[in-house]
């Protein structure tokens, strides 16, 4: 008898994405583990089991005669235990047929790095980290003890749990007790998660709106609920109490939050009221650490996940809800493959194990909000404010208004925002300044011969980054210092135009040396560092905090009475059908980071667009109202939610060969729709159409039914394999930059 094991080998190789038959022995070896096996030219190759083991009651040799074919032992297993449930790898493979891409990519995207089905993970270790200590074993004796062995066994008697090997200076007695046994050195696990410090409410009382949205949450049939609370509302004790409740039935719950600037905050919240139950799952996180917080989650030891759009594979026990708060933000979708948007995972995921989800928004996604509506999802809405001393004034500047700007101050800041600035700062109250474009200036620009300097890998602008005198592209991230880089006309002079986050702290800084200043964007790397920089303005240790949108989101600092946004129409001008909504959801977060205290807040929105009717809206935060302009828009264009869309983006390294390769795509494509109510657009090049010196053509695909679409894209395999010099990226529910 042996056992025949469905492997799959840890490569992303598209001629790979099957699994291969192997034998073994092996009684211990399951579904969900990591094993190495021979491939081709590799004697040790890392392969990933998908299915329990089929045990054959036949002799290996006589089955291998009847099959008429040889199988390869299983070398050797890698983890001592499955590390995905079989929920989770079902989960996986769901995400493989649903995002037409290689099962081997989605589980990547499952594991952290030292359990990554690949042979660099083994490289890793497994991070475990020790500290030997030192406990006395109880040894009763007449065997005499010198002087200092003694007193260290004294020592030890008063300290059960040992003590450190490494502080202790009496080597020699030491080396005797443990010879002798009355003492034993123990390696105990050290653990690297950061004690987390308590902030905010430990308890609380909710009020009878949310009280009754607690209720109507968990008494609806429907799996799913959207909860549109507006900004300030108290969502977050929501989550807390329906946590507490599947807590206590021994259940988990996993949280996911939109930026990874938000964890802190948010965790130290949790923290007060779960204590040690809590795990943190974010991409900022070292391996070790992340590595740690898994088997923690794993083993059960943590039943509560907070993080953010990865944290929704944590292998969380018993699962009973999954929470997704600022469930609108573009955040949750996946900018590299696999594509995925935590949303719509979250959905598989708790049909999968007959959970809960909630999606919680003040401005929900269009299209989830029509589904509520529908009654597809569960509806509950909380419209009054937890703080009824939350006021706010709002003003919109219109910049093309003549002597808006003081020249001598500065480009961007108008008028009336500074004499804002100056009122705030005067009563000792904080600032927070948005502008959605980091580093210097977007634009270097000769002084000879007026030309823009471009990215030699993408064709489009490098902005400037002063801090580091560099010019940076932000799409592909080629960069060089500004000193080195020379015009085509050999001129050295240059100009930078525009404003992001750096020089807005520049100015800001002149104008205001007394102040305090902070920035926070993008360009700040390492999450300590952005933990301190809230921090520090959350303790009032700061007068003013720029930032692109990530200061935008959920956070809660009492003592800001001014919030200002520049250039508040940059993402109108995108070339997407998120644009407004992206737009519009921007501004409302935005606004409520203003008067969330006792005092009065204050708004000032910079437009160059003060009539456009996202503007107006979104200034009064009627939400209602955009959502019908918007839904209208989308059913006259066919836009979600009134159908489906896939963006299949044809990628090479040669330019005509990729658009060859789409043209050939596209007729693949046509002659495979057949009776299928799917729309084929393009193929096109997209707003950027060369990014790191890789050409890309794009296919858009419109449709009424998800099923009829996989059953349609199951033909990429076949291209995939006869067109090897290009690549073939498939993208669900394509995000702003992707349409």
């Amino acid at each position: 008898m042996f056992y025949l094991v469905k492997v799959l080998i840890g490569r992303a190789v598209r001629t790979l994405d099957r699994p291969f038959d192997y034998y073994t022995f092996d009684d211990s070896i399951h579904q969900g583990m990591r094993v190495l096996v021979s491939f081709g030219h590799s004697s040790k190759t890392v392969g990933f089991v998908l299915e329990e083991p089929l045990p054959i009651e036949e002799d290996l040799e006589a089955y291998g005669q009847r099959e008429g074919r040889k199988l390869s032992p299983i070398l050797e297993k890698v983890d001592a235990r499955p590390l995905l449930s079989p929920a989770l790898l079902t989960l996986a493979k769901r995400m493989a047929r649903f995002y037409s891409t290689d099962l081997i990519r989605v589980l990547d995207a499952f594991l952290p790095p030292s359990l990554k089905p690949k042979d660099s993970a083994l490289k890793k270790g497994t991070f475990d980290r020790f500290v030997e200590y030192v406990r006395p074993t109880g040894k009763k004796g007449e065997e005499r003890l010198g002087r200092n062995e003694e007193k260290l066994l004294r020592e030890l008697s008063l300290l059960p749990e040992g003590r450190k090997k490494g502080s202790i200076t009496a080597k020699k007695a030491l080396e005797k007790l443990v010879e002798k046994g009355y003492a034993e050195i123990v390696p105990v696990p050290v653990s690297r998660i950061p004690e987390l410090v308590a902030s905010g409410l430990q308890s609380f009382d909710l009020t009878k709106d949310q009280q009754a949205c607690c209720e109507s949450i968990l008494s609806s049939p429907k799996a799913i609920t959207l909860l549109q609370g507006v900004t300030g509302s108290g969502k977050t004790e929501i989550y807390m109490t329906l946590a507490k409740k599947y807590l206590e039935e021994g259940k988990g719950v996993l949280i996911l939050i939109p930026e990874i600037a938000l964890t802190d905050q948010t965790a130290s919240r949790f923290y007060a009221f779960f204590q040690d139950t809590i795990a943190i799952l974010n991409s900022s996180l070292s391996d070790g650490r992340r590595y740690e917080e898994y088997r923690r989650i794993a083993s059960g030891e943590c039943k509560i996940v907070l993080g953010t759009r990865s944290a929704i594979f944590a292998p969380v026990q018993d699962l009973g809800l999954i929470i997704i708060d600022e469930e609108h933000s573009s955040s949750y979708k996946q900018d590299k493959a696999p594509y995925y948007h935590a949303i719509d995972v979250a959905k598989m995921r708790i049909e999968i194990e007959q959970a809960r989800l909630l999606l919680g928004s003040a401005t929900p996604r269009i299209v989830d909000k029509a589904r509520a509506e529908r009654g597809v999802y569960h509806s509950a809405l909380l419209q009054r404010r937890y703080s009824l001393h939350q006021e706010r004034e709002l003003q919109l500047i219109d910049m093309n208004e003549s002597g808006i700007l003081d020249p001598e101050r500065s480009a961007l800041v108008s008028r009336p925002l500074f004499e804002s600035i100056d009122e705030t700062l005067s009563r000792k109250e904080q600032v927070m300044i948005l502008i959605n474009r980091r580093g210097y200036a977007p634009l270097y620009v000769c002084r000879s011969c007026h030309q823009t300097a471009l990215c030699p890998n993408c064709g489009i602008p490098l902005n400037y980054h002063k801090r580091t005198n560099e010019l940076r592209c932000h799409h592909c991230g080629y960069r060089l210092l500004a000193p080195s880089f020379s015009c085509s006309c050999g001129g050295r002079d240059f100009l930078s135009l525009g404003y992001g986050t750096e020089r807005i702290y520049e100015d800001l800084l002149a104008l205001y040396p007394q102040a305090r200043i902070l920035r926070l964007d993008s360009d700040i790397s390492g999450n300590d560092r952005r933990h301190q920089i809230l921090e520090s303005f959350s303790q009032g240790e700061a007068d003013i905090l720029i930032g692109t949108q990530v200061i935008a989101k959920g956070h809660d600092f009492p003592n800001v009475t001014l919030a200002a946004m520049l250039d508040a129409d940059a993402s109108l001008r995108l070339p997407s059908y998120l644009a407004s909504e992206e737009c519009f959801d921007l501004i409302c977060q935005f606004v409520g980071r203003a008067g969330r205290g006792q005092k009065k807040g204050k708004v000032l929105i910079q437009t160059y667009c003060p009539g456009n009717e996202v503007i107006q809206w979104a200034s009064r935060q009627d939400y209602e109202s955009f959502y019908r302009q918007e839904m209208e828009v989308r059913r006259q264009s066919q836009y979600p939610p009134y159908a489906f869309l896939t963006l299949l983006s044809v990628k090479g390294m040669d330019e005509e060969e990729t658009v060859a390769a789409a043209e050939r795509l596209k007729n693949l494509l046509l002659e495979e729709v057949q009776h299928r109510r799917i729309n084929i657009y393009g193929p096109t090049a997209p707003y950027i159409p060369c990014i790191n010196g890789r050409y890309y053509r794009n296919i858009l695909l419109k449709y009424k039914s998800q099923d009829e679409s996989i059953d349609l894209l199951s033909c990429l395999r076949t291209f995939r394999l006869a067109n090897k010099e290009v690549e073939v990226l498939v993208d669900v529910d394509p995000g702003t930059e992707g349409i």
